[in-house]
């Protein structure tokens, strides 16, 4: 529901029950169980004249844990969430900046390695995030889109006694973010667009007291159209820097190397 409490105020209310009920035979015979979960959502909004809006949301989310087909008395994980922020349109500039925070309950880590879950206790992520989208001029057009994030266990315990209480969540990022500058016009019959994601330092599955440095990478493209047929050409990870794509309890898995992209596309007319 939607309703405007005043000319520039608007308030939002919504919520969902589900019941989830599972039977399963995991071999020792039958088991079952329910889960019922009440999850709402309350928004409010207020226009800043024309140019800016300011919001603020409470809810609660969640999803079902893993390992549900052998015990099916295992509940959901839990989050509440919250955000504050202000999104500005100013003569082409779109900027907003929010402040967010999500308390979540039965965390529950999950091995890329292994691809097994581990059951846990209680986490918290909370940060800034940051976004931009301008015309600078009639030939540039800028993007950028940033989020800082600290994320560490409250309360947890691993499979093997190590207590991470105070740590960094597993493979969360303290920030990540990227920045894109186009040039071309605004007929976009062609453009040049470089551009440059970064990945903040974080804590890799299964290896408490490790971090791994952060790193960034340049990616450049081109494209042009000519009547039906369209071009695009490529460049990721330009300067071939080497970095984890993952890493989990030892194991490493390297990410992508200087890659050159090609795309054709015609159009019948």
């Amino acid at each position: 529901s939607n309703t405007d409490l005043t000319r520039h105020l608007r308030l939002s209310l919504g919520g969902r029950l589900d019941a989830v009920s599972t039977t399963s035979d995991a071999g020792v015979g039958p088991l079952s169980d329910t889960h019922a979960i009440v999850t709402p959502k309350v928004g409010l909004l207020y226009h800043l004249h024309r140019y800016a809006d300011l919001y603020a949301t409470v809810s609660r989310g969640f999803r079902q844990a893993d390992g549900v087909i052998e015990d099916p008395s295992v509940g959901f994980i839990t989050a509440w969430a919250y955000e504050t922020g202000i999104k500005a349109d100013v003569k082409g500039i779109n900027a907003d900046i929010a402040l967010f925070r999500m308390d979540v309950s039965a965390e529950q880590p999950f091995d890329p390695v292994t691809l097994l879950p581990s059951a846990g206790g209680a986490s918290r992520r909370q940060g800034i995030e940051l976004g931009l989208h301008a015309r600078a001029g009639r030939w540039v057009l800028l993007h950028g889109s940033w989020t800082f994030n600290d994320a560490r266990y409250l309360d947890f315990i691993t499979p093997d006694g190590d207590t991470l209480t105070g740590r960094s969540v597993f493979n969360t990022s303290k920030y990540v973010g990227a920045v894109a500058a186009t040039v071309g016009p605004a007929a976009g019959n062609w453009s040049v667009t470089g551009s440059m994601n970064a990945v903040g330092p974080y804590a890799p599955f299964d290896e408490p007291g490790v971090e791994l440095p952060a790193y960034g990478l340049v990616h450049l493209s081109a494209y042009l159209r000519l009547r039906s047929v369209a071009l695009e050409l490529g460049i990721r990870n330009l300067f071939d820097h080497k970095y984890p794509e993952l890493r989990a309890g030892g194991f490493v898995s390297p990410g992508s190397p200087r890659t050159i992209y090609t795309t054709v596309r015609y159009r019948w007319s």
